[in-house]
């Protein structure tokens, strides 16, 4: 008998009274929403949300950075206060003696004072080193950080041209000082882009480097070209966290397989993981196609088109692991309604999304004629062994027993039929567009079969009826 099975459109995929569990912003381990509107413009998002941030402890208390070094709170207006470009330039009259040869006064106490006036001074609480960020606190950090670093750079180009003329002995006295301000500003900020390097390579580390990645890189070498510096302090290029991804898609979410079929919600938290990444697209760019060291071999290039690029390459781990972990799932044909609802799911979040303007074409025919062959063999794991056994009730062996005659010929079809039944009412698949597919698929497959067994066979009276077998049908799935 011929498979009926389903083909898939886009339309089909990603239709709006298709819906799935978990969502595409990385949001807890219990199912993320469904909305694909969620906000991943810095690292905070999945600082606080990410797995290895919900393993802390949720207080408001200050949170140590080393042993018996604490953050200071930030304070609700701070980032009002930043972009008030006259309060810092006259504040930095104030302090800049300090940094002149004599100094008037400490120079260490002054550029406390200085940097807390951009309410970044806690970066001279961390060593050199770069200790270890709580990562709870690092994307509200890293926010502060980059808006006083911005901030920072205005005055001292502001103040730098206004020093330089008239040109005399005192504005050359006033630049010297404004140059160390400058040096001692630049070497404090960078602490915190060393302690985020020292994260290792996790994604919500990642996505703390690329949020400081391009802050640095373009305000240091513009101030070592101003200042005459010999050399410009650069932050610690990601490339490791970059490298590092494929294996925390294996590792780093708790891998525990939902028994009824459903979207694990690892498709979620990284569909939505990949989205937060990309909205740092020029940092991606600039660190795996830029000045240090070029491409590997492990970190493909961020391009559309090409079954290299980053987004491709890493989606395509996803849907290796989801296929391998599916391999835990026994019962017949419910790893390919898992691995169905599952790429339904990722292809769902991609098309919907900026993710789609960096998958190479055809990316998404792939998917939909995979998806096609979920079903075929869903069908054949688990409805031909039933159909089978309407065959042999079929037949009408020339000599047969009286007792043979007197048994229920669609026996051995009704328990087989009942027993995938029974299994398959508690699987779930949530999309409406797939519960229609597959239930429409297992119709058109199960009930000509049993139609032509009950023109051709001597079955009882008290044989369902096509329409009992269709309503039947018509149940599984309800989870």
């Amino acid at each position: 008998m011929a498979i009926m099975h389903a083909r898939f459109e886009v339309s089909d995929v990603v239709g709006g009274d298709g819906s799935s569990s978990g969502g595409s912003s990385p949001a807890s381990v219990s199912g993320p929403s469904d909305s694909d509107g969620s906000s991943c413009s810095s690292s905070s998002a999945a600082d606080e949300l990410f797995p290895d941030a919900r393993e802390l402890p949720s207080t408001s208390a200050s949170v140590p950075v080393l042993a018996g070094v604490g953050f200071h709170p930030i304070s609700p207006t701070s980032l009002s206060v930043l972009s008030d470009i006259d309060v810092h330039m006259q504040r930095m009259a104030r302090l800049l003696p300090a940094f002149a040869s004599p100094a008037a006064a400490p120079r260490a106490q002054a550029l406390g004072r200085w940097l807390a006036g951009f309410d970044v001074g806690w970066v001279l609480e961390m060593d050199a080193g770069g200790g270890r960020l709580p990562r709870r606190e690092v994307g509200r950090r890293v926010r502060v950080w980059a808006q006083a670093l911005s901030t920072m750079d205005r005055v001292f180009r502001l103040r730098h041209r206004e020093a330089r003329n008239p040109a005399n002995e005192a504005a050359a006295a006033q630049l010297a000082a404004l140059g160390e301000l400058a040096s001692a500003s630049a070497g404090a900020m960078l602490r915190l882009a060393t302690a985020v390097a020292a994260l290792g390579a996790s994604p919500s580390a990642l996505l703390a480097a690329l949020d400081v990645y391009v802050p640095v890189s373009e305000a240091y070498p513009g101030l070592a070209r101003m200042f005459s510096w010999s050399t410009a302090a650069r932050a610690p290029p990601p490339r490791r966290c970059v490298r590092g991804l494929p294996a925390s898609i294996r590792s780093h979410y708790p891998w525990r397989m939902p028994q009824g079929g459903e979207v694990h919600p690892c498709v979620g938290f990284w569909m939505g993981y990949f989205r937060c990444m990309l909205r740092n697209r020029v940092s991606l760019y600039l660190v795996l196609a830029g000045g240090d060291g070029g491409e590997t071999a492990t970190t493909p290039a961020l391009a559309p088109g090409g079954e290299g690029g980053l987004v491709a390459d890493l989606i395509s781990r996803l849907e290796a692991v989801l296929e391998e972990k599916s391999g835990e799932l026994a019962f017949p044909g419910l790893r390919q309604v898992f691995m169905l609802n599952n790429t339904h799911a990722i292809v769902r979040r991609a098309v919907r999304s900026d993710l789609a303007m960096f998958l190479p074409p055809g990316w998404t025919r792939a998917r939909e004629e995979r998806m096609e062959g979920y079903v075929k063999s869903y069908l054949d794991a688990s409805w031909a062994p039933v159909v089978s056994r309407l065959a042999a009730a079929a037949t009408k062996p020339a000599a047969v027993s009286v007792l043979r005659r007197r048994r229920d010929p669609l026996a051995a079809f009704n328990s087989a039929l009942e027993n995938a039944c029974s299994a398959q009412r508690c699987w779930k698949v949530p999309s409406p567009v797939l519960r229609r597919v597959l239930r429409r698929t297992v119709s058109e497959h199960v009930v000509p079969a049993y139609r032509r067994c009950l023109e051709a066979a001597e079955t009882p009276a008290a044989a369902r009826t096509v329409e009992e077998l269709e309503r039947q049908l018509s149940e599984l799935f309800e989870g």
